[in-house]
């Protein structure tokens, strides 16, 4: 695949961002982890065996979601994250988000990354359960069972918002 450079940031780098931005929840960081893929793939595109876009992306997908979780990880992440969120929410607020998208932004901001991830593959990048499952490298049966509960997690999550509107 002969593709320059510009096409391939301008091809994928939307991609990792909503993908770290899901993992993250912090733009700043997602912006982050968008550099170090493209440096990371310009750096071994050519030992790289890339049969088609569909496995590019995933490929991108796959090192932005691993970077995601080392920072995750990481004890700098861990004390200036609830910050960072709290910042996310209120700007979501003043930036003339409709109330119900405001509201889901909001329970899908409260979800466990794992849950938030398959979320985020299913539903915006439109991968199929078995397609997750190889990306994320976890059986099938996890992928489908993250969905589930992540779906039931937001209902309650929406119902309770509801409620104490």
């Amino acid at each position: 695949m002969d593709i320059d450079i510009d096409e391939i940031v301008a091809l994928y780098s939307d991609t990792v961002y909503r993908a770290a931005l899901t993992c993250l929840r912090d733009p700043h960081e997602a912006e982050d982890v968008v550099s170090e893929v493209m440096i990371k793939y310009f750096t071994v595109c050519g030992r790289l065996e890339i049969r088609d876009q569909e496995h590019l992306k995933a490929w991108f997908i796959r090192v932005a979601v691993n970077r995601c979780r080392d920072i995750l990880k990481s004890a700098r992440y861990r004390k200036t994250a609830a910050l960072e969120e709290e910042r996310a929410v209120s700007a979501g607020m003043s930036s003339g988000m409709g109330e119900e998208e405001l509201d889901l932004k909001k329970a899908l901001s409260q979800l466990d990354e794992k849950y938030r991830t398959v979320i985020y593959l299913y539903y915006y990048e439109q991968y199929k359960t078995e397609e997750i499952a190889s990306l994320l490298k976890i059986p099938k049966g996890t992928v489908v069972s993250r969905l589930a509960r992540a779906r039931e997690k937001l209902k309650g999550l929406l119902s309770d918002e509801e409620m104490s509107t």
